[in-house]
């Protein structure tokens, strides 16, 4: 659940940041979430992450800002060269702020990954449905969260 508490605050991020342009009567807001390939190395052991993905968002009548992101992460893991485990991320969320951006009105997220380590593949899926959800005070309603995590 944290990957996608993590895509829902950089949207909020990226909507605050758009606020003022959207108030100027930009109605559509379009984010390139595309990343190169980055590497992080500790000592022989490397982690590699690429990242695609779009963001749309629009400022509603009511003021309140409403977004889509859909994305893929993938990565691998490799020690000395050899790649130990590697997997995908793909994620579609829809989200609902207040005007203020101090509270997710509405989101909707749906994610699945499947990673890959020493010859096992686990596959995680999330559907989830949450409603006035404010990271300030903690508080909010899950009306559904639906996931599983199998590993073969």
């Amino acid at each position: 659940m944290v990957k996608p508490l993590l895509a829902s605050i950089s949207a909020l991020a990226a909507t605050v940041l758009l606020s003022v342009g959207a108030s100027a009567g930009a109605t559509v807001q379009h984010f390139n979430l595309n990343s190169p390939q980055q590497c992080f190395t500790k000592g022989t052991l490397s982690v590699c992450v690429t990242s695609t993905g779009e963001e749309t968002d629009v400022q509603v009548p009511s003021g309140n800002f409403s977004g889509d992101v859909n994305g893929t992460t993938s990565y691998y893991l490799s020690d000395g060269g050899t790649v130990l485990g590697s997997g995908t991320s793909a994620i579609h969320e829809h989200v609902l702020y207040s005007s203020n951006f101090t509270v997710l009105k509405e989101g909707g997220i749906h994610e699945v990954s499947t990673s890959t380590y020493a010859g096992t593949t686990c596959t995680y899926s999330l559907d989830a449905h949450v409603t006035d959800l404010n990271p300030y005070t903690g508080t909010g309603h899950i009306q559904y969260s639906n996931y599983s995590f199998v590993c073969v």
